[in-house]
């Protein structure tokens, strides 16, 4: 959650009960110097600056809107809830504050209570379209995706250009394989946020799912052009490499080498348990690329002992082999692409 640097007008802030403020003048000091901390990026200390106004009396509900977003973005969820509500109680028509309290909830991984707390916004306000996006989020966090998709439908109607309704929809889509769909309302969503690069990243993994490459590659380089994350330009550069290899007609995949079949067997048995292949490689393999989880990177026709690679041919995407004797001793592997 990143808070917004806004520019507040200070005279704005009156307080809820002038009666117990001693002097008025002072809080609309402090709250300037507050200010003053989040244009810094001292959001710690734009706090101290709050909470010295709020226990001196400051109450208005927009004086308590702008202290629940500082304890957001300093995650005191509990705190920002309390305050939340406390806004509601001077401006009852506050509607969006409900969404807001049930974004806290989630956070503190109270998800019925966040779906209770944009249900009950929703009652309130049954035709807002981002009071439906924000209810099918937290539904689709809760695994009702079906009851997601309604307030989805809804949400796209009443305004067919909120974002987030068309972010949602597209993961709906992907999640029932139907691909087509998932890249239209991405497509959109590119559209209306031209530079967030998340539905640009989506729709070139989908255009990959469905073996058109070199469209993947210029969404890829379109979603690249738009990250800030050094980490996550990285993730996307090796996602056309990766694009790239199957281009060239290249496999990858990662191994686990042990000297005894038996300890081999054990592994196959903590795979179908469900342990974390990369995880056992590190634990247990001989190999040298053991530290990397067993990881091959990427290989042609021929380039691999005939055994393995016709193991990994048989293989689909994320599956793992039988124990495979080799020379060098019993191998598992997984295909990775």
């Amino acid at each position: 959650m990143i808070l917004k640097n806004v520019t507040i007008m200070i005279v704005s802030f009156i307080v809820a009960h002038s009666q117990q403020v001693k002097d008025v003048n002072d809080l609309v000091e402090l709250v300037r110097q507050g200010e003053k901390q989040v244009e810094l990026g001292k959001i710690r200390l734009a706090l101290d600056y709050y909470e010295k106004a709020y226990n001196s009396g400051a109450g208005s509900a927009q004086f308590l809107n702008r202290l629940s977003e500082l304890y957001l973005e300093m995650e005191q969820f509990e705190m920002a809830i309390t305050i939340l509500r406390n806004s509601l109680s001077e401006e009852p028509a506050q509607l969006e504050l409900y969404s807001r309290i049930g974004e806290a909830q989630l956070a503190l991984g109270q998800l019925d209570s966040a779906i209770a707390s944009v249900q009950l916004a929703h009652k309130l306000m049954p035709q807002n379209s981002a009071i439906h996006s924000a209810l099918a989020f937290l539904l689709i966090q809760a695994g009702s995706i079906d009851k997601a998709k309604v307030h989805l439908d809804s949400s796209v109607l009443l305004d067919s250009s909120n974002p987030e309704a068309h972010r949602l929809l597209g993961f709906y889509f992907a999640e029932i394989d139907s691909v087509d769909n998932a890249i239209k309302h991405y497509e959109i969503l590119a559209k209306l946020v031209p530079d967030d690069f998340e539905s640009f990243n989506n729709i070139a993994f989908l255009q990959a799912s469905r073996k058109q490459y070199v469209s993947a590659l210029e969404y890829y380089q379109k979603a690249k052009e738009r990250v800030v994350d050094p980490y996550v330009s990285l993730a996307i550069m090796e996602n056309m490499e990766a694009v790239r290899a199957l281009m060239d007609g290249k496999m990858r995949a990662r191994y686990i080498l042990v000297n005894s079949e038996s300890l081999a067997i054990d592994i196959h048995k903590k795979l179908d348990n469900g342990e974390e292949f990369m995880d056992l490689a590190r634990r247990y393999s001989v190999a040298p690329n053991a530290n990397d989880g067993g990881d091959l990177g990427f290989f042609g026709s021929g380039e691999l002992l005939p055994k393995f690679e016709e193991a990994v041919v048989q293989l689909m995407v994320g599956e793992y082999s039988d124990v495979i004797k080799i020379t060098m001793g019993y191998v598992v592997i997984q295909r990775l692409n």
